[in-house]
């Protein structure tokens, strides 16, 4: 369920907001939805955006942790894999009674990659998310996904934070995050990196799968244009916000 963030008139819902949200005084309630999916899903800033009314469309605030994209991918792949969800679409080489635990991260990326290449050449007008697809391969690229945000509702109304600033040091990010935000950020109960950082044993493949550095290679190169338009969409004037504390010169 979607909750209205931000001042209110009135408090009765005569305005289409929920007047649960407002208390007596007038005064809104911050409320969240955390649902992971709403990134990668196709048309969620349209149905979002058709929820409320200008104003109170105005108020919202969107919010995304990003992480390298080829290192979302392969930790995309060992929990998909697991949990029986990974995305095979066109993918004719598996027989899943024999063969699904035994199948590779490179074999798999490799074949996504085919897959891109082939739509992209079908379609050469469409971008490859939503059109080719929205899993896998599909839901890294962040600057097509966050460009539907920006263009639906106002830049500025996009947050974008940096995964290494949140895992080096979850409090400090989240501070900065909720200053930009004009709210108060309680730490309470939460350390500096041992919370948040993502280890190794919780990403890896039960078979021991790795990504060979060939594969990494051709993903690179594959996600280099889409991190370099994320890049300016994160420097333009009036642009996204990005909240990082790494002092890095690049997100990924």
């Amino acid at each position: 369920q979607h909750k209205f963030v931000g001042p209110l008139k009135g408090g009765d819902g005569s305005d289409g907001s929920d007047a649960a949200d407002v208390s007596s005084t007038g005064s809104a309630t911050v409320s969240a939805d955390f649902t992971s999916t709403y990134l990668e899903a196709r048309g969620t800033a349209t149905r979002i955006r058709a929820s409320y009314t200008g104003t109170q469309s105005s108020e919202l605030r969107f919010l995304t942790i990003l992480r390298d994209p080829v290192d979302r991918l392969f930790s995309y792949f060992v929990a998909a894999k697991k949990a029986g969800t990974l995305d095979l679409t066109g993918y004719t080489d598996v027989d899943f009674s024999t063969e699904y635990d035994s199948l590779k991260f490179d074999d798999w990326a490799q074949f996504q990659l085919q897959r891109a290449g082939a739509c992209m050449a079908k379609n050469p007008e469409q971008d490859l998310w939503p059109h080719c697809g929205t899993e896998g391969l599909f839901g890294s690229l962040y600057s097509k996904q966050l460009a539907t945000f920006a263009e639906t509702f106002n830049p500025d109304q996009v947050y974008v934070v940096s995964f290494d600033s949140y895992t080096k040091n979850g409090p400090r990010t989240l501070s900065k995050l909720a200053s930009e935000l004009g709210l108060e950020f309680d730490s309470e109960g939460m350390s500096a990196s041992s919370d948040t950082a993502a280890t190794d044993d919780s990403e890896e493949d039960s078979s021991g799968d790795q990504m060979g550095e060939a594969t990494r290679k051709k993903l690179n190169r594959f996600f280099d244009p889409y991190r370099d338009e994320l890049y300016s969409m994160l420097q333009m004037e009036g642009g996204l916000n990005y909240i990082d504390i790494t002092e890095e010169s690049q997100m990924f």
